[in-house]
């Protein structure tokens, strides 16, 4: 018993964690079988790119739009309650998806204001679910632990929720995969109710609570995680998330265009990021996060500057698992520190600034790729993009080692 102990992630010894990767597994999967579903939708309606590729911002920019306000939320709100009813939420607009499709609704103005909704209230659910990881895991020191596994059940959902997509589009319509993922949030709903986490409000912060984003931006720029390591996952977020919707392109003018092609290269990026999840996940603290978050972003500029200009399959594979395994290291360990190094009373908005930093630069740092590459060309643009994340890692990489008061700041945050 004690043997196989050794290889589980410290953060699945806790019952309630593991109630909740269970239960975040199927919500996820069934999130990922609706994305595809509806992108195939409104590209079947309307045989726009153009509208494809909004259907896809629509749904990620409020992480940037909504951050502080989802923040103070996540801060201010009873938490459990609060991602209880989003949840629900979500399940009632997947509902309204699968009733459209299935009464022939051909207005894909309707899809889009729906994706709107959806990219909302995802907006508000990503840092109130994340609060939540420290009660459920009832440790600090095992939230990198928890958060390798939530990123290891999100490369799953990657994995796995598009190929059932496609099973159902072929034989049934977009409608049955919206119902299926409205009847996936059960899972995590009962899950939560499962766990009987306390009810109570959310943490009560010690002395008066600033008003006004501006207020609130001082001081969350007072933690040393936030001031020295966000701005790297910034650069990260624009440059290095766009070789995602540029790949049907890189596949048409880098190799030979097939689909097979595309479905290879994106599943070595998803491999190589399962790979860094699942190290991640085995990690009991906080040990090496300084040097992942110091030494990662290094990584994915040099895997990225390789693979703009590498024409061959094989190395190319093998490039895009570096990137996909560097890019999960370096936003993850982040992550953890800034969860692990705030206080409880602040952790919301904390999450919310990491999610705006990440999630909600990666639409447009989509944009500016794709016109970058219209008219500069694939592999100038990827150059770019690498060159810039490169020299955004030197900098933090500078900044935190030859500021003495910003690692000894960070290692007190820690509690070492």
């Amino acid at each position: 018993m004690a043997g196989w102990r050794l290889w589980l992630p410290p953060a699945l010894t806790k019952p309630r964690f593991r109630l909740y990767t269970a239960g975040h597994l199927v919500s996820v999967i069934g999130g990922w079988i609706q994305q595809v579903a509806l992108a195939w939708l409104v590209y079947r309606l309307t045989q726009s790119t153009f509208l494809l590729g909004l259907t896809g911002f629509l749904l990620n920019i409020f992480y940037l739009l909504l951050g502080p306000a989802a923040g103070i939320v996540a801060d201010r709100m009873p938490r459990l309650p609060t991602l209880i009813l989003i949840d629900v939420i979500l399940a009632t607009l997947s509902v309204g998806l699968a009733v459209m499709a299935l009464v022939g609704v051909d207005n894909v103005n309707a899809y889009l204001a729906v994706a709107a909704l959806i990219g909302v209230a995802n907006a508000f659910e990503m840092p109130v679910r994340q609060t939540l990881i420290k009660d459920i895991v009832e440790d600090r020191h095992l939230v990198t632990s928890a958060l390798g596994m939530s990123a290891m059940i999100f490369n799953v959902g990657r994995m796995v929720g598009p190929s059932i997509a496609g099973l159902l589009l072929i034989q049934f319509s977009e409608a049955w995969c919206f119902v299926l993922n409205a009847l996936s949030y059960a899972a995590i709903i009962g899950a939560l109710l499962a766990m009987r986490l306390p009810r109570a409000s959310a943490p009560t912060a010690t002395g008066a609570q600033p008003a006004g984003l501006r207020a609130n931006l001082s001081v969350l720029l007072a933690f040393p995680a936030v001031r020295y390591l966000l701005p790297t996952v910034v650069a990260i977020g624009l440059f290095a998330t766009p070789y995602v919707p540029l790949m049907p392109s890189i596949v048409t003018h880098f190799f030979d265009g097939q689909s097979s092609t595309l479905g290879l290269l994106m599943s070595a990026a998803g491999l190589g990021a399962f790979a860094a999840a699942t190290y991640l996940s085995l990690q009991p603290g906080y040990g090496r996060q300084i040097r992942m978050v110091s030494l990662a972003p290094l990584a994915v500029g040099v895997v990225l500057l390789g693979f703009a200009w590498s024409r061959t399959l094989p190395l190319s594979m093998l490039l895009l698992a570096g990137l996909g395994a560097s890019v999960l290291v370096a936003v993850n360990a982040t992550n953890a520190l800034l969860q692990q190094s705030v206080p409880d009373a602040w952790r919301g908005r904390v999450i919310a600034l990491y999610s705006m930093s990440f999630a909600g630069t990666a639409p447009i740092g989509g944009l500016l790729a794709g016109s970058l590459g219209e008219h500069l060309g694939l592999a100038v643009t990827l150059t770019l993009n690498g060159a810039l994340i490169v020299a955004a890692g030197l900098f933090g990489r500078w900044r935190l080692h030859n500021h003495p008061e910003a690692l000894r700041g960070l290692m007190r945050s820690l509690g070492r």
